[in-house]
């Protein structure tokens, strides 16, 4: 398959290999760091210009076929999985540096979730604020362990949303939920029908961590501790202030 040339966008950074769309407004409310599936990318494309009106800045990595290919379980790396990881920090690395008063929240996809902790976890990158985890459905039972006790651990807040409800996917569910119920920690999971329109979900608990302004009128699930009609599990912070997401999402 040939591969697409990006660079006609004037959004993508050589440099990098990203695309960033900045915020519609002087100051970003913050950083939303998209890590997509493969073949996925026109998906997020198609949500930029949504978080730009919200005044978010959001960055777009265009993924490669190697974060399906290697494995983040592997005891010995070989040289080639090694040099990837360090381009593939090298890439990502410039779009932590933003100011520290704003948040960085990032969103995996797929196979992207193990690799993005396993970074973080070994130090090549600075940890999120907060995370949003879509579909993660490892299929090998080392790998399945492997995120879910690496998300339970996470000193960040993590939002794990699920939109397939197959036999391994009601695997991973249940391995998290146990996994999260042994570590305390700020972990929700929450399923939706569809992948296409995830945006009111993670703009209620971004509401919900005082991440976005509170929209006049809030229902009482983004002031507190109850549980929405999304199946978002219960949190203990609140949000602040301002903007509602769309209502056709």
């Amino acid at each position: 398959m040939a591969q697409f040339d990006w660079s006609g966008y004037r959004e993508y950074q050589h440099e990098t290999g990203l695309l960033r769309f900045d915020a519609e407004r002087p100051e970003a409310l913050g950083q939303l760091l998209v890590w997509p599936e493969q073949q996925q990318v026109h998906h997020w494309l198609n949500m930029a210009g949504w978080w730009q009106r919200q005044g978010w800045d959001m960055v777009l990595l265009l993924p490669d076929g190697q974060q399906q290919h290697f494995d983040p379980s592997a005891e010995q790396v070989n040289e080639e999985q090694q040099q990837w990881l360090m381009t593939l920090t090298q890439r990502l690395a410039p779009s932590f540096e933003h100011p520290h008063d704003t948040p960085q929240l990032v969103l995996t996809q797929g196979s992207a979730s193990l690799w993005f902790q396993h970074l973080v976890q070994t130090g090549a990158l600075p940890s999120p604020d907060g995370l949003i985890v879509l579909d993660a459905l490892p299929v090998t039972h080392a790998h399945q362990r492997m995120l879910a006790m690496s998300l339970a651990r996470s000193a960040w807040p993590v939002l794990d949303v699920f939109t397939k409800q197959h036999p391994a996917a009601l695997l991973n569910q249940e391995l998290r939920r146990q996994s999260s119920s042994r570590h305390p920690g700020d972990y929700h999971a929450a399923f939706l029908h569809t992948p296409r329109h995830p945006e009111r979900l993670i703009t209620a608990w971004m509401i919900r961590h005082g991440w976005m302004p509170q929209p006049p009128g809030a229902p009482d699930f983004l002031k507190g501790g109850e549980q929405n009609e999304t199946g978002i599990s219960r949190s203990q912070n609140t949000g602040t202030g301002g903007q509602a997401a769309p209502a056709g999402l």
